[in-house]
């Protein structure tokens, strides 16, 4: 028998209770993201500052100017999401790791579809590579964050850029197909993602476009000569067999991947680390990680 879990049963009371609207308007989906910033707090001891990336406004958020540097790629289907709603995870991130977070605001459909935030990510990953030296440096991402922190980095190899020291993707979103069987298999567990909450994004963000194209998932796309890379998932999440995939995909194409996998956990937890134990582990890990592969 299941052992009770508190703090996650409520929280997915909560999920349940206000299932995904896919009739939503763009602006409803940001608006109620952004409540993360009030919602949930930072460590008061990070500064934030506004600043800019490439051709984006970004957030710099300080625990030690010494430290590693991160550049934050946020979730949100590639249709929400911001430096703002995700400021807690990411000041949570520079602390536990020491260092700096740079987390970019890139260009969001449907006013820019793909491949804008692509654009915008390798834009300001030549602009940080050109400041820092590429080793100090990591790339990291939820959901699409994720997607598009691989697809990045594969960008950034073809123009021969240096590569940053890791990668980091929590729960990444990297097929924008829903052909995967987990989102069958884990439909009761799943209260976040549905085959229609992942085409309401896909219909914004890639309109009419063959979803399988390696610059949109990067599952399918030539992964070799990546850097180390950490995936964490929720056995939970309708992402997992692609996640599993794509750590397979890494494997094979000789990248040094680690997957771990969270237990009874579901889309990006970390995003609530401040309510859920397992999130601020979860953040912990990917920062030890970081720290062990960058060198400062």
């Amino acid at each position: 028998m299941r052992k009770p879990r508190p703090e996650l049963d409520r929280l997915n009371a909560v999920f349940e209770a206000m299932p995904f609207d896919v009739t939503q308007p763009v602006s409803k989906g940001r608006s109620r993201l952004n409540r993360f910033a009030d919602l949930y707090k930072g460590p008061a001891d990070v500064t934030v500052a506004a600043t800019t990336l490439g051709n984006c406004s970004a957030e710099r958020l300080t625990a030690n100017d010494n430290g590693p540097v991160i550049l934050y790629l946020h979730g949100g289907g590639y249709v929400t999401g911001s430096p703002t709603s995700h400021r807690h995870l990411t000041s949570l991130l520079a602390r536990e790791v020491g260092g700096v977070v740079y987390a970019l605001d890139y260009r969001k459909a449907p006013e820019s579809p793909y491949p804008a935030a692509v654009e915008d990510a390798l834009t300001a990953w030549r602009e940080l590579a050109a400041r820092y030296p590429a080793q100090r440096c990591a790339i990291a991402g939820d959901s699409a964050g994720g997607g598009l922190a691989f697809t990045t980095l594969v960008q950034a190899r073809g123009a021969s850029l240096a590569l940053p020291a890791c990668i980091v993707a929590l729960s990444p979103w990297v097929n924008l197909g829903t052909d995967n069987p987990s989102y069958d298999r884990l439909q009761r567990t799943d209260k976040l993602l549905s085959r229609a909450a992942i085409d309401y994004y896909v219909s914004k963000y890639v309109p009419g476009r063959n979803v399988r194209e390696p610059g949109i998932s990067p599952l399918f796309a030539d992964l070799s000569g990546l850097p180390p890379t950490l995936i964490q998932v929720g056995d939970h999440e309708s992402f997992f067999g692609d996640a599993c995939a794509m750590h397979e995909a890494l494997i094979a194409a000789g990248v040094d991947t680690e997957l771990s996998v969270w237990k009874e956990m579901f889309h990006v937890w970390h995003l609530h680390w401040p309510a859920l134990a397992e999130g601020r582990v979860a953040l912990e890990q990917a920062a030890k990680f970081i720290s062990a592969c960058s060198s400062t």
